[in-house]
């Protein structure tokens, strides 16, 4: 938790199945509370090695289910002289910037240098990797069409280096030179923010300006792979190489500094919309999140690796587009369950587990729509009520700068 500031807990979350006329979740234990709600309670002043007790309660006959007992770790915010280098990967949570309150503009974490290929926008010289619509299994792919994001982590081997497609970085070009002339959504969305790394691509041909033996590319004219053998580029195909998830080759290739704390924040475009959240296969999900961690740890073996807990509260059944959150809701808290199984407890291999989906609130996390074709109760209806209906599900926006106080709050507590 970080210091100074109100850290909530809210319990929807938390819970398998949020039964409110059956089972409650009361807080106990020596932390102190700013308050104990139903669905919410708050610690603003949370002091190192204080404890939380959460129990279950059924009310037939007020029995305790369960309890868990967690012990309080504080960060101390705005404290810290030195560089703090952070970088964080994931979906559109990661490329809306669900960070940019609690690190960027309240000071909680005083010089910190966010590390990746998108400029984050309104703050010069901050970047992330974050790609809208994402899952984990996506960055373990290549990409070579014109909206589609360059995704720097998927390398062929040995000393070839891939550096995306031709036509995605004349886009890129386009947009930097001329970021007012009206794009659709896909090629502001996936190509946007890449614009200081377009600098190094050829406005007219979307080629590398200063290729390098080994270099690869795809040309999208050509509808091939081409690789510079030390003067010309040469067609050649993706079986020709063995690829595989390699960070340290993306640092060295974009001269990036090597971030002390890389975080990965995805798994809502992955599982909400399962088919039976009791069957979810979280095996290859697993191996590729040990393999991206395997790769950071290589490239940075002091580095501390963060795995956030995602979105388990996608919002009320009443939303623009029908989405079905309690379904979607269970999915993403049986992927809790599994990171906590899989990766919690693991600090001696610096690997952590830091709780994002915890902040969100259920109901007021999210916008609220004022379109009278959702929110009127009937098309003749002439009263003055109207139904509440969410927007954007799953993305709480309003919800965001407390999202982002946990993340800060970690990294202030491990930061050198």
């Amino acid at each position: 938790m970080l210091s100074e500031v109100q850290n909530n807990i809210f319990i929807e979350p938390l819970i398998r199945r949020w039964r409110p006329f059956q089972d409650v979740v009361r807080f106990s234990g020596t932390a102190k509370y700013g308050r104990r709600f139903q669905r919410v309670v708050s610690i603003n002043n949370p002091l190192d090695g204080t404890s939380v007790v959460a129990s279950l309660i059924n009310q037939d006959y007020f029995d305790t289910i369960k309890s868990v007992t967690s012990t309080i770790v504080v960060g101390e915010r705005g404290s810290g002289e030195n560089t703090v280098t952070v970088s964080i990967i994931g979906d559109s949570y990661t490329h809306g910037a669900f960070f940019k309150d609690a690190l960027l503009e309240k000071g909680y974490v005083p010089n910190i240098e966010m590390i990746g290929l998108r400029e984050v926008k309104g703050y010069s010289g901050q970047a992330d990797e974050g790609r809208g619509g994402w899952t984990l299994n996506k960055y373990f792919t290549v990409t070579n069409k014109r909206t589609d994001a360059y995704n720097g982590f998927w390398q062929p081997a040995d000393d070839h280096k891939y550096w995306g497609a031709t036509a995605f970085w004349k886009l890129a070009n386009a947009i930097r030179l001329q970021p007012e002339d009206n794009r659709t959504f896909d090629e502001t969305y996936n190509v946007g923010r890449f614009g200081i790394q377009s600098l190094l691509f050829d406005e007219k041909t979307g080629y590398r300006k200063n290729p390098e033996k080994n270099d690869i590319m795809f040309d999208n004219s050509l509808a091939t792979y081409v690789k510079y053998d030390g003067k010309k580029w040469q067609k050649v195909k993706y079986e020709d190489f063995e690829w595989g998830f390699d960070y340290g080759k993306y640092l060295s290739m974009w001269q990036l500094e090597a971030p002390s704390i890389l975080v990965e924040f995805l798994g809502l475009n992955d599982f909400r919309g399962a088919a039976d959240p009791s069957m979810i296969d979280f095996s290859l999900w697993n191996t590729q999140m040990e393999k991206l961690v395997a790769s950071y740890h290589k490239a940075v073996p002091a580095g501390k690796f963060v795995l956030m807990i995602p979105c388990s509260s996608c919002g009320i059944l009443d939303n623009e587009a029908g989405d079905f959150t309690t379904k979607q809701n269970a999915c993403m808290w049986e992927l809790r369950k599994n990171i906590i199984e899989n990766f919690d407890k693991r600090e001696a291999e610096n690997i952590y587990v830091v709780d994002a989906g915890i902040a969100i609130d259920n109901i007021n996390g999210y916008n609220f729509s004022t379109d009278s074709a959702y929110t009127k109760p009937y098309s003749e209806y002439t009263g003055k009520r109207s139904i509440p209906v969410q927007r954007g599900n799953p993305h709480p926006y309003i919800n965001y700068p407390n999202m982002g106080i946990s993340l800060a709050a970690f990294i202030q507590r491990y930061r050198k």
